[in-house]
């Protein structure tokens, strides 16, 4: 019994040993191993392992951060469009509650990803959101273009459908009157 039972904990051993370059379990940006002093006692795999990370690539992990931030970036771009709307000088509320409702799904997407990030047991690496190229968007039509390549980067299939009949649509009344008045119709 005792001989089954060592020869059980000495084949264990193996599963419960991790090396230094063990991609799925440690983050590229740890200090060496001479650093662990630093630590209070605790050594860097202790306090960078996720214990639920499971078959969960690297490159996934990167991947889903890229995405987070591209999400983060057309809200961004969005919000300024909304406001810009809502300025008394361009006074087009239709468009402003449209561009407010994109900022909240991207904003709504980004939540979603840094959750499944976390679930996942990777790390969320945020980058600094950039500014919009512009705070001048112009017509509702500019706008519309300006949404449309946005929305193709982050590759958003209905809303690329959407904001493309909106610009179909603008085009055909053309500005004036016609943005007006598009502007009054209910799009969502």
């Amino acid at each position: 019994m005792r001989t089954s039972l060592a020869l059980l904990l000495l084949s264990l051993v193996p599963c419960l040993a991790t090396s230094r370059k063990d991609h799925y379990r440690f983050r590229d940006d740890m200090p060496a191993d001479e650093d662990d002093d630093h630590n209070n006692g605790y050594s860097n795999s202790i306090l960078s392992l996720s214990r639920c990370r499971h078959n969960y690539h690297e490159r996934t992990e990167a991947g889903m951060n890229r995405q987070i931030n591209f999400f983060m970036h057309a809200g961004y771009v969005y919000n300024s469009m909304a406001h810009y709307f809502g300025r008394c000088d361009v006074a087009l509320p239709g468009f402003q509650k449209f561009f407010q409702q994109l900022t909240q799904e991207q904003r709504e997407r980004s939540e979603t990803l840094m959750n499944y990030q976390n679930l996942r047991g990777g790390f969320i690496t945020l980058q600094p959101v950039t500014a919009p190229s512009n705070s001048e968007w112009g017509s509702g039509r500019d706008a519309m273009i300006q949404a449309l390549d946005l929305e193709k980067s982050v590759n958003q299939v209905e809303k690329i459908f959407t904001i493309s009949q909106y610009i179909t649509n603008l085009e055909r009344v053309g500005s004036g009157l016609g943005e007006y008045m598009f502007d009054k119709l209910p799009q969502n």
